[in-house]
């Protein structure tokens, strides 16, 4: 499986980490979640929402002109875990093109047995993300 070097690099760190490690691991890229910027705030109505998961969560992939994508997530503060995953996300596919996003595979977190740490409801969502992210992907290619 061949993922972007920065996603291919947190699968990898996770991948050694115990369940203690994961999940504050996670409490970090929680925190290194950015704020929806300022000229996302009243397009939110245009955002996808990401119904997989119980958390309210909210997606917009903005285009650079070299192609690239970046994705931005509305997330309530309250919800770390949901925003640790959507940041791990965030960090390992922000700057990649929409056909690098599109082929991830939807297991390619196997290897981080995030299991050990969070719940299937959890991983469940985890995928959601990664599905929307891939449409939104598509959505740009058009």
């Amino acid at each position: 499986m061949s993922l972007p070097a920065n996603l291919q690099e947190i699968v990898d760190d996770f991948a050694g980490m115990t369940r203690e490690e994961k999940m504050e691991t996670l409490i970090g890229y929680a925190e290194s979640l950015a704020d929806l910027p300022e000229r996302f705030r009243e397009e939110r109505a245009k955002m996808e929402p990401i119904p997989e998961c119980m958390t309210p969560v909210f997606l917009f992939a903005e285009k650079a002109d070299d192609g690239s994508l970046t994705f931005h997530f509305d997330i309530p503060p309250q919800s770390p875990t949901v925003r640790g995953l959507a940041a791990i996300l965030a960090t390992g596919l922000n700057g990649c093109k929409p056909e690098e996003i599109i082929a991830i595979p939807a297991d390619f977190y196997a290897p981080m047995k995030l299991e050990d740490a969070i719940s299937g409801q959890r991983l469940n969502g985890f995928r959601g993300v990664l599905a929307h992210m891939k449409q939104e992907a598509v959505k740009t290619m058009g």
